[in-house]
């Protein structure tokens, strides 16, 4: 059995942003031995592997063939992800998988057997569990008392159409970015029972949602709203207030403005309590997350080498999607939907994702000034 003080050895697969920011941190924790990178991209390979100083190889094999490899992060794009998190289990590897974890149920489902039955970890990236924002909110969360309602918004305004926006990828908005406040809310307010959900594709060259409002009940009776936006221009954070009978508690987290992180809690009609200044470690790559990232890559990594269990596990991370999948269904359906979900999602219908008509409303406001004009 392998010493809990022995290096461990670890691979990334992807080489983007995410990638970089776990290479970042894997680089500087005193447990991990960097083994090798893998990116389709070449130009993305050298980069990563040059700046930090880490072999390259020209396939997800030969990576996962190396026997010094323990513990690979997936961090390539949402629809590439079940295959190579599947084959990482194969080589009996213990598995990093960003978020979202996998493109639909049917996915998900696979990893985790795939995890169970070579007797592997798989942990999704949810790193905003570790957010010094939410790390106050666990702490404080008891004084307002029982909740009934949690209101989260996450919007980070882009104007650019990438491989995110395709419809391979599965979702959009929701499926990418509202995995996180869905997360956050299944962890402070418990299950879900139902959903409805409205999306909308803003941009004309998007295939999938860029816009989405998911309103959920949870089993407790409370009520949650989940918003989320690549098409809102107000600051790219998230915003939340979470309503007990006690109290409430509001909050800003910032991905990339560490000065926007704050919590206040509110525990009678005249007191806000700014809870000061959550600065701490800043991350390179995401400036306002200060060492969420960091905190999720050692957490897993002493998972890995003292042999305990991560609680962002595989079934944890399929309950966030399982709302997402709700939620699209409710689109696709016009109507509620109860989970567990039980049927597949026609994401290719076309149902799914409706796009915004702006001539529509053109025409109908020039018919307006057509009969203001005849006043």
């Amino acid at each position: 059995m392998k010493s809990s003080s022995e290096a461990i050895g670890v691979g990334v697969i992807g080489c983007g942003k995410a990638g970089t920011a776990h290479l970042t941190w894997y680089s500087q924790n005193p447990f991990v031995k960097l083994v090798g990178v893998y990116d389709p991209d070449p130009a993305a390979l050298e980069a990563a592997a040059s700046r930090f100083r880490v072999t390259p190889f020209n396939s997800i094999e030969a990576l996962l063939e190396q026997s010094a490899l323990e513990m690979v992060s997936i961090c390539g794009p949402s629809n590439t992800r079940a295959e190579q998190v599947l084959l990482a289990c194969r080589y009996h590897k213990q598995v990093v998988c960003e978020k979202p974890m996998a493109t639909n149920l049917e996915e998900c489902r696979a990893m985790i057997q795939a995890a169970s039955e070579h007797r592997v970890k798989l942990m999704c990236f949810l790193n905003m569990r570790f957010h010094p924002v939410v790390e106050r909110i666990d702490r404080l969360i008891a004084q307002i008392g029982p909740i009934y309602h949690i209101d989260l918004e996450y919007t980070q305004f882009r104007t650019n159409v990438t491989w995110r926006h395709k419809l391979v990828q599965g979702g959009g908005v929701l499926k990418e970015q509202g995995i996180h406040p869905i997360d956050l809310a299944l962890h402070w307010v418990g299950d879900v029972e139902n959903v409805e959900a409205e999306t909308l594709v803003v941009h004309p060259d998007r295939e999938v949602e860029d816009h989405c409002v998911t309103l959920c009940r949870f089993k407790s009776g409370a009520l949650g709203v989940i918003y989320t936006s690549y098409s809102d221009r107000q600051e790219e954070s998230m915003f939340g207030k979470i309503l007990g009978l006690d109290g409430q508690i509001r909050f800003t987290l910032s991905p990339y403005n560490p000065d926007f992180n704050r919590v206040f809690l509110t525990t009678d009609a005249t007191t806000d309590v700014p809870l000061g200044d959550l600065r701490g470690v800043v991350d390179p790559v995401y400036p306002g997350l200060l060492d969420a990232t960091k905190a999720t890559i050692d957490h897993f990594v002493d998972c890995v080498r003292l042999d305990q269990e991560t609680p962002l596990n595989g079934p944890t991370a399929m309950k966030a999607m399982e709302v997402v999948m709700a939620s699209y269904l409710s689109q696709a359906t016009c109507a509620k939907v109860s989970l567990p979900v039980q049927e597949a999602v026609p994401v290719g219908s076309g149902r799914v994702f409706p796009h915004f008509h702006p001539e529509l409303l053109l025409s109908e406001q020039e018919k307006i000034n057509r009969g203001n004009d005849r006043c």
